[in-house]
C-alpha cells in the first residue's frame, strides 16, 4: 500500500530519527513524528518535520497525533514498566483511527537475553518470559500486537532487528570512547556471532512491510547477511580511532562471576546493619533525642562490662571496617552483564524470511556501513 501520512512513535531514538531522515530525504513520504520532549528533537527539528507533542502513555495525545495518518510505524519504548499498557493504548487508538497498517519495530530480544539455538528462524524462536525487564518487556508488546491481529486482523506488521549499527549507535559509540582513553575489550576473544544490521537496512525493513499487503500478521527477524563475529566488529571500529590501543580479553565467566560477587547477599546486609548501627555518626544524632540518648549511653555501658578490652578492640575493628577500592581494581574496566549477554552469542539469525516474504535484503555490506558510520564520527570530532 502507499501510505497518505505515516505516523512514527519513537521519532528522536536511534531507528526513529534515522527513518525520519529517509522519509525526509529520500522517500519524500508526509509524515508526522509524535515527541515525548522538543529539546530532544533536535535531529529531527533540522529537517522542518512536522511534530506532534506526546506520547503512548497519553490516549488523548496519541488521538490528536493520528489525525489525517494511514500508516504508523511504533519504534516508541521508554519504560520497560509501561511497555505493556502503552503498546494497548497505541493498538487501540490505532483502531479507532483506523488505520490501514501498523509496522511493530520489536526486537531480537523477546528471545531472551541469553538466545538459545532455536533463535535462528521465525518458526522455532521461543516468546516468554525471561525474567529481565527489557526482553520481557518487548515480548509483552509484541505478544499485545500479534493478539490483536488475531482477534479482528488489526493490520499489524511484525519486525525484529538484531545489532542495529550507525551513526548514533549505542553499540558503536562506546567502542569508540574506550579506544580513545587506549583501551579495547574483548569478551571470550570475540568469538561470540554478532548479528549486526546497519540502521538503514531496519528502515528498509520497516518501509517493506508498509509497502506489502500479503504480510499481515507475521514477524520478520532483521539481519545483515554476514557472519561477522565481535572481534570483527568491535576492531572494526576501535581502529577508526588514531591511537595505539590495548587489548583486553575478558572471559565471559569470569565476567559473570565477578558481578554475582557484588551482588549484595544477606550476610553481606546483615554486616552492613551492624555497622551502621555501631556508627558513631549515628549514635550521636540519635542522642540529640533525649531518652535515645540515654538508651544507648545505658547499653554501651553494659556491654563495656561485659566483654573484655581485647574483645571490645576486635569488634570495634569489624564493625568499623570499610570496604578498599584498590587503584588497580577491574570492575570499572570489566564490560558489563548486558555486553556478556550479546557478545557469548553463538548463533547466526536467519534472515531468510524477509527475503522471500517480504521482499526486502540489506543494501549494505558491514564494510560499506561501517565506512559510512565512520564519516558520521569523523564529522562529530568523536574520532580526536
Amino acid at each position: 500500500m502507499k501510505p497518505t501520512k505515516i505516523l512514527v512513535t519513537g521519532a528522536t531514538g536511534f531507528i526513529g530519527a534515522r527513518l525520519c531522515e529517509l522519509l525526509s530525504l529520500e522517500e519524500r513520504i508526509p509524515y508526522r513524528a509524535l515527541v515525548r520532549n522538543y529539546s530532544r528533537a533536535a535531529r529531527i527539528a533540522r529537517l522542518d518535520a512536522q511534530m506532534a507533542l506526546g506520547d503512548l502513555g497519553d490516549t488523548r495525545s496519541l488521538s490528536a497525533a493520528l489525525e489525517g495518518c494511514d500508516v504508523v510505524v511504533n519504534l516508541a519504548h521508554a519504560d520497560d514498566r509501561a511497555a505493556g499498557e502503552e503498546t494497548r493504548n497505541i493498538v487501540a487508538a490505532c483502531r479507532n483511527a483506523r488505520i490501514r497498517r501498523f509496522v511493530h519495530v520489536s526486537s531480537m530480544a523477546v528471545h531472551g537475553p541469553s538466545p538459545e539455538p532455536e533463535v535462528l528462524t521465525e518458526a522455532s524462536a521461543p516468546i516468554r518470559r525471561w525474567g529481565e525487564p527489557y526482553s520481557d518487556a518487548k515480548a509483552e508488546a509484541e505478544g499485545i500486537v500479534a493478539k490483536a491481529f488475531e482477534e479482528d486482523g488489526f493490520p499489524a506488521v511484525i519486525v525484529r532487528p538484531t545489532v542495529v549499527y550507525g551513526p548514533y549507535s549505542f553499540f558503536v559509540t562506546p567502542i569508540v570512547d574506550e579506544a580513545r582513553q587506549g583501551r579495547v575489550s574483548l569478551i571470550d576473544g570475540g568469538s561470540g556471532i554478532c548479528n549486526a544490521v546497519y540502521v538503514d537496512d531496519v528502515c528498509d525493513a520497516i518501509l517493506a512491510g508498509i509497502a506489502r499487503d500479503d504480510v499481515l500478521g507475521r514477524s520478520f527477524f532483521v539481519n545483515g547477511d554476514e557472519r561477522l563475529t565481535w572481534r570483527e566488529f568491535i576492531t572494526t571500529f576501535a581502529k577508526m580511532v588514531p591511537r595505539e590501543t590495548r587489548t583486553y580479553d575478558h572471559p565471559s565467566e569470569e565476567i559473570s562471576r565477578h558481578w554475582r560477587s557484588r551482588d549484595p547477599s544477606a550476610k553481606d546486609t546483615l554486616k552492613a546493619l551492624a555497622r551502621l548501627t555501631a556508627s558513631p555518626a549515628l549514635h550521636a544524632q540519635l542522642a540529640t533525642v533525649h531518652p535515645l540518648g540515654k538508651a544507648i549511653r545505658g547499653a554501651k555501658e553494659l556491654v563495656s562490662q561485659a566483654i573484655s578490652p581485647e574483645r571490645k578492640l576486635t569488634l570495634k575493628s569489624v564493625l568499623q571496617r570499610r570496604s578498599v577500592v584498590r587503584d588497580d581494581e577491574p570492575a570499572a574496566k570489566l564490560p558489563s552483564m548486558g555486553r556478556v549477554v550479546r557478545e557469548a552469542y553463538r548463533s547466526f539469525v536467519s534472515n531468510e524470511l524477509a527475503k522471500t516474504k517480504l521482499g526486502w535484503r540489506p543494501a549494505h555490506t558491514f564494510a560499506e556501513g561501517a565506512a559510512r558510520t565512520e564519516e558520521w564520527l569523523r564529522f562529530a570530532h568523536l574520532l580526536a
